[in-house]
């Protein structure tokens, strides 16, 4: 049996009760039965006393030795005292030393009084506490003028008493032990049991079948907790079925709002080709016209190997065309459309990749793009079109700003990064391995301050009508926090636009923090200036 199980503590209860009940009973009968003896022992006492003072007796104890309070002729009482009127008392027998002054007063009391009276005196420990050790009897006998106070022990009493309590305490032990197991044993089938049933059956419970908890039969508070069980289960089930309902249809959801996404970023990507067909066109143009003008100079002359200018045409047209099929290469890779595969990637030369191939466009003409990549770890974890589509988006944004400021031909594009490790700018849900941010920052138009907290949202746009759809911010945002990092916009100064992206460094890519050596010629927050 377990110590803290239902049915130890009921059977501890039980038995605290039981012995709390017998123990009362047995205290009650108790004092009762050593009130009765007492007064039994007294009543016998007073009727010799009585019988004593009406007789001849006290002169023949005066004759005799004196007085036998071991005879059964004493009727319990161990002494007396005699007194008649002013003359002095005499005392028979023996009694407690310590209480003679007390026996004393009380005879002198009731000669004074010439009354019966009965005077309980001393302290003893009787059966169950502490009891008195004497009664004092007086009597007046009228027809000689004499008080006869006769001191009646009360040992023998409590001495009886506590010989028949032992016997009766072993009744009481087997009565409490008998009592409490039978209890315990009636108490475990009508409650322990039924629970204990209770437990295997919910141990055991599957889903979507019938659970018979208790007897069916059975009317009291288990047959209605058995009914109202049933009915939990069967609202549980229901609720169940309508969550996996529910999922179902969540997971379809998701995974339309997931094609909605993916169609969103293959559109933005189709927006951002278009917007370089005409720049793709310009450079296509100009290499085959290269190549076209070396050609018909090699057609009008004999190139001899050792004709070095000759050579020098050759390389020159097959740079170019090298140069075709690189940028056609990029802007192909561009174009796929995202599956969403993340990989360790670079982000430094992730970056540089993406310029290298923007700085080319018209759109980029007389923009100068100026790489301060300081940060010491670079390495993230995500999909590398999705971040070369943001990374597109963002630049291009910083060359229309530079467009319209009318800017153009003085026109910069700041890219610098750094790493942060510090615990103070820590979010709760931020990765351990800490972050690298990437600040674009333009001289272009900057950004009206009533427009910065809009600027991600889908489809705004203060371009004119044809010249953008409003989606190249909000899907770049969308993209950035799907791979755990953020973006923000401020508009610094007039004339300035700072974007910053924050990504997830890949786990085990070091925690090393920017010393003070390293940022003195650093600006606010840690970026080089």
């Amino acid at each position: 049996m377990r110590l803290k199980s239902l049915k130890t503590g009921i059977t501890v209860n039980v038995a605290f009760v039981v012995l709390l009940a017998v123990g009362l009973t047995d205290f009650v009968f108790l004092q009762i039965a050593e009130q009765k003896m007492v007064h039994h022992h007294v009543a016998s006492a007073r009727a010799w006393i009585k019988q004593l003072a009406g007789t001849g007796v006290i002169e023949n104890i005066r004759a005799t030795a004196g007085w036998n309070i071991a005879g059964p002729e004493s009727g319990g009482i161990s002494a007396m005292l005699v007194s008649a009127g002013n003359s002095e008392t005499q005392i028979f027998g023996t009694f407690s030393e310590p209480l003679s002054e007390t026996i004393r007063a009380t005879h002198k009391q009731a000669v004074s009084r010439q009354k019966p009276q009965i005077v309980f005196c001393g302290r003893i420990w009787g059966v169950l506490g502490p009891k008195s050790q004497y009664a004092l009897i007086s009597r007046p006998v009228p027809e000689t003028g004499r008080v006869v106070t006769g001191v009646v022990p009360l040992f023998s009493v409590y001495g009886a008493m506590r010989a028949t309590q032992k016997m009766a305490f072993g009744y009481l032990l087997f009565n409490i032990v008998l009592l409490v197991s039978f209890g315990a044993w009636r108490i475990s089938r009508m409650v322990t049991r039924p629970i204990d049933r209770l437990i295997r059956n919910t141990d055991a419970y599957q889903a979507s079948e019938p659970l018979e908890w208790f007897s069916e039969k059975q009317k009291d508070e288990f047959g209605r907790l058995s009914g109202a069980l049933n009915q939990m289960l069967s609202r549980i089930e229901a609720d169940r079925r309508r969550l996996k309902q529910s999922l179902a249809s969540l997971e379809q959801a998701n995974q339309q709002l997931k094609d909605a996404k993916n169609d969103i970023v293959r559109a933005e990507k189709l927006a951002s080709i278009g917007r370089l067909s005409a720049g793709l066109a310009h450079e296509i143009g100009n290499p085959i016209g290269i190549v076209l003008g070396y050609l018909g100079l090699l057609k009008s002359r004999c190139v001899a190997p050792e004709d070095q200018t000759g050579m020098d045409y050759i390389h020159r047209a097959e740079s170019e065309i090298q140069r075709v099929h690189t940028i056609i290469g990029q802007l192909l890779d561009f174009s796929r459309k995202c599956g969403n595969k993340p990989d360790l990637l670079d982000f430094h030369d992730l970056i540089r990749e993406v310029g290298e191939m923007l700085a080319c466009q018209p759109l980029f003409s007389n923009i100068d793009f100026q790489y301060r990549l300081n940060a010491q770890n670079c390495r993230i974890y995500a999909d590398a079109d999705q971040v070369h589509q943001v990374l597109v988006n963002l630049m291009i944004n910083a060359a229309d700003s530079i467009r319209q400021s009318g800017n153009a031909r003085a026109g910069e594009i700041c890219l610098s990064t750094r790493c942060i490790f510090d615990a103070r700018l820590r979010r709760a849900h931020d990765p351990p391995a800490g972050f690298i941010a990437l600040k674009i920052r333009d001289n272009g138009a900057g950004i009206d301050p009533q427009h910065i907290e809009q600027v991600f949202d889908p489809f705004f746009t203060t371009k004119a009508p044809g010249k953008g759809t409003g989606l190249g911010l909000s899907v770049s945002y969308m993209i950035i926090q799907q791979t755990g990092g953020d973006i923000t916009v401020a508009s610094p100064k007039p004339g300035a636009t700072e974007m910053v992206l924050r990504l997830p460094l890949a786990a085990g890519a070091g925690q090393k923090s920017q010393s003070r050596g390293e940022n003195k010629d650093k600006g606010e927050n840690g970026w080089q200036q």
